[in-house]
């Protein structure tokens, strides 16, 4: 397996993993998200039980929410935005990537610079319609991932493609 993580950053947070679909773009991955059934319901049964029996201690009946699988799967934070502060935010990200690409993969600059240039002038262009995430460490230096929904219980995450790198599991 395939787990993606943030190359910037101090905590180089797990993104998303090849479990998902993933889509390859000039500038991003897009990768597709479900809302899910997620089961609240504690299961303790290691160990010795009160009762001596080797009982299940868990609490039952503490009921279900629904869940985008991603963000619970690797412990996504939802963050929020307006549009000037994101502008802001995604003018020193995407310069940290050019420069972690600069000194890592001089050859892929151009390419990054045009295609990462218009898929942020797309997303500020419906920049209401985004939700957006960010690791579990919500890393001041790391990725701002935004999402939307495509239908009921279908998302797509976009990630930007220089700023991940794929470690092998």
């Amino acid at each position: 397996m395939k787990i993606y993580k943030d190359v910037l950053g101090y905590n180089k947070d797990e993104l998303f993993s090849d479990a998902f679909p993933i889509e390859e773009l000039p500038a991003l991955y897009a990768v597709t998200a479900r809302m899910v059934t997620s089961d609240l319901s504690v299961k303790v049964g290691i160990g010795s039980t009160g009762s001596g029996e080797g009982e299940d201690d868990g609490e039952d009946g503490a009921g279900t929410i629904q869940v985008i699988n991603l963000v619970d799967s690797l412990r996504l934070q939802r963050t929020a935005f307006d549009r000037k502060s994101y502008l802001t935010y995604l003018k020193g990200y995407l310069s940290q990537v050019e420069s972690h690409l600069s000194e890592n993969a001089p050859g892929e600059v151009e390419e990054f610079k045009k295609s990462a240039q218009e898929a942020a002038k797309a997303v500020l262009a419906d920049f209401d319609s985004y939700d957006f995430y960010q690791g579990e460490n919500l890393d001041a230096d790391g990725m701002v991932a935004f999402a939307r929904p495509v239908s009921n219980d279908t998302w797509t995450f976009n990630f930007w493609k220089h700023g991940v790198r794929a470690d092998q599991h």
